[in-house]
């Protein structure tokens, strides 16, 4: 229950993010002074921790959803599978937090 409702909120959290990422683009294709804006966002302590609360969800939601594919095609249905899946999928997405935190 808790692993699909933190799967909605990680696709509302993507979802969110878009138009940050199109401005981002924006920037990136514009004037020189738009691409060293945005650039210099990028490099910023509130740009670093955007990038990684989205490259966590997008870790996060990649997993689960491929979690939740093999459980609509039938596999992994008991409750113990279905825990210690969620707890792989959590686990990954710890890991994955960890390693973003690291390289930003």
């Amino acid at each position: 229950m808790l692993a699909s409702i933190a799967h909605r909120g990680s696709g509302v959290l993507l979802v969110l993010f878009l138009p940050f990422y199109l401005w981002v683009l924006h920037g990136m294709l514009g004037t020189p002074q738009d691409f060293d804006q945005a650039l210099a966002l990028l490099h910023s302590g509130m740009g670093r921790l955007i990038l990684w609360g989205v490259g966590v969800a997008i870790t996060f939601h990649f997993c689960n959803g491929i979690r939740f594919l093999m459980l609509d095609a039938g596999w992994c249905e008991s409750q113990r599978m279905m825990r210690l899946s969620a707890r792989i999928v959590l686990s990954i997405a710890v890991a994955s937090a960890l390693l973003l935190g690291w390289l930003l």
